[in-house]
């Protein structure tokens, strides 16, 4: 399977790289690039490192977890070259994987006939959609980014465009009043990194590190720079909980690296999460262990939540999500 992986922007998007991640790490499958800004960062190389700490150090932390995973091909297309395999059809698929941001070469794959099933728009935005009433006031529209949206009927007959008319449309936060045929998708943790075992603890809680936790959570000052991946990891591991909530949005890469590293969430006011953001996630298992800490059987549900990790919550898993809905 040949995919065209189309991300405009020029910093990291979790979402948008846990399905690059999972898609590079699918057998069969062929992930080609739409600029060299789409996901240089993603690759096991000294020279993205070193763009990266160029770029990013101070504004986007140590580039954890996701980020430096690939050793695999790339495969970078010029401009041109995308125009002809797309009026060739030779992508099977062409994805979107900042929908919210940026709709690039989106003509050429309307005009080559692409069908409804060919195109996916992934928004990995912080926010919920962006409403606006209709003119003729009978139901909201969501504005999903430079002017299209995902609830008018017809691109040639209306100044705006639905996606959800030519293409499947994966959101990260859903609201609790949404109504569509919008399909909820969620962040990835790399399976490579998911422990083996539950190490033994040494304290109650991990030493954190955020902003914008509660006050009576106790913060950290340590920060983790560059290069230093495996000494947070080890903190976590060595922690019995780590304290994660909603933050912009209420998926968050934090609530993944807890589980995968063998340690319980505790989510503060999981319980407000609307049923279809976060919908893959264990939600019940985490509120149970929440309001009551496991003793005797606490390395069960860490196994448990490993387990359904493995099975539920990988970046593989996010790929073959997307490609099998």
């Amino acid at each position: 399977m040949n995919i065209l992986f189309i991300n405009d922007r020029s910093y990291p998007d979790y979402t948008a790289d846990s399905l690059f991640h999972g898609l590079k790490n699918l057998s069969g499958v062929n992930v080609y690039e739409s600029t060299d800004a789409t996901a240089w960062y993603m690759y096991n190389t000294q020279k993205a490192k070193n763009r990266w700490k160029k770029t990013f150090e101070e504004s986007m932390g140590a580039g954890f977890t996701l980020f430096h995973t690939l050793s695999c091909e790339r495969l970078l297309e010029s401009e041109d070259e995308i125009v002809r395999k797309i009026e060739d059809k030779f992508f099977d698929k062409i994805i979107y994987a900042c929908a919210w941001s940026s709709l690039t070469y989106f003509d050429k794959v309307y005009d080559s006939g692409y069908s409804k099933d060919d195109v996916i728009y992934v928004d990995g935005n912080d926010s919920d959609f962006v409403w606006y009433p209709r003119v003729d006031g009978i139901k909201e529209v969501a504005v999903i980014g430079d002017g299209f949206t995902i609830r008018e009927l017809d691109w040639k007959n209306t100044e705006t465009f639905s996606a959800l008319n030519f293409g499947k449309y994966f959101k990260r936060e859903i609201p609790w009043n949404f109504y569509g045929d919008v399909h909820p998708i969620s962040i990835g943790f790399p399976e490579e990194l998911i422990v083996e075992e539950v190490l033994e603890k040494e304290h109650e809680w991990c030493p954190l590190t955020g902003t914008e936790f509660p006050d009576w959570v106790e913060v950290s000052k340590k920060r983790y720079g560059f290069g230093e991946q495996d000494l947070f990891y080890k903190e976590i591991q060595k922690s019995k909980y780590g304290f994660t909530m909603k933050k912009a949005g209420w998926d968050c890469l934090r609530h993944y690296e807890i589980i995968g590293n063998g340690t319980i969430p505790y989510f503060h006011e999981l319980e407000k999460c609307p049923p279809k953001t976060l919908q893959n996630f264990p939600k019940e298992l985490i509120l149970k262990t929440n309001k009551q800490k496991p003793k005797n059987d606490y390395n069960d549900v860490v196994l448990e939540l490993l387990e359904y990790m493995k099975n539920n919550l990988t970046t593989k898993k996010v790929a073959e999500y997307v490609l099998d809905r």
